[in-house]
């Protein structure tokens, strides 16, 4: 009797001293959920960070002298928003512009240049594409990732350039050729889609 009287006693002490409050751990992880749940930091990312350029100088072996100047447009950017540990990132690709100039025989054949609406003229992006199809968003989402001149032996009458435009953040990607006769004639040919 001694021994359930003595178990009483202790259960009696144990539930007493059990009132229920949390523990240092317990309140910490609720503080920090309330603390992610109302206090957000934004922080904006542009890509490039500042203004960038670049220029290519190249003659060839077929006699075409083809010169590209890209740089980055400041007022034209893709957008994606991304939050992760509270902070809410905004990323700012930025698009860019590019210039083609081409002679031959020391006569200016082809010279024009490109900013996002007349490539998505020139590549057929646009907004009425269907979803499933290859070239979905690129009128809006893509931007430029290389742009080269091709020096293959094969092309003796003609310049060709590859371009290649990509939606960031993600795996899609398409790959234009632009010929360029030796009468200043061109014409985008859509090499490759990559899907994510």
């Amino acid at each position: 009797m001694k021994h359930v009287l003595g178990l009483f006693i202790i259960c009696l002490l144990v539930l007493s001293s059990c009132n229920g409050k949390k523990t240092k751990h317990q309140a910490l992880a609720e503080s920090i959920e309330t603390f992610k749940k109302t206090v957000h930091f934004e922080k904006e990312v542009y890509i490039p960070e500042v203004f960038a350029t670049h220029s290519i100088d190249t003659l060839m072996s077929n006699g075409f002298h083809v010169k590209i100047k890209t740089y980055s447009d400041s007022a034209n950017a893709v957008h994606f928003s991304k939050i992760k540990d509270t902070i809410n990132y905004q990323t700012y690709y930025r698009n860019f512009k590019f210039d083609i100039s081409v002679t031959k025989d020391n006569k200016e054949i082809y010279n024009k240049s490109f900013d996002k609406q007349k490539v998505n003229k020139a590549f057929n992006y646009n907004s009425k594409l269907a979803a499933g199809s290859d070239l979905h968003n690129f009128d809006n989402l893509a931007v430029l990732k290389s742009i080269e001149v091709n020096d293959d032996p094969t092309y003796t009458n003609m310049v060709r350039i590859d371009i290649i435009y990509a939606i960031p953040e993600s795996n899609r990607s398409a790959s234009h050729r632009l010929l360029i006769n030796e009468k200043g004639k061109s014409n985008v040919v859509l090499v490759d889609v990559v899907k994510d």
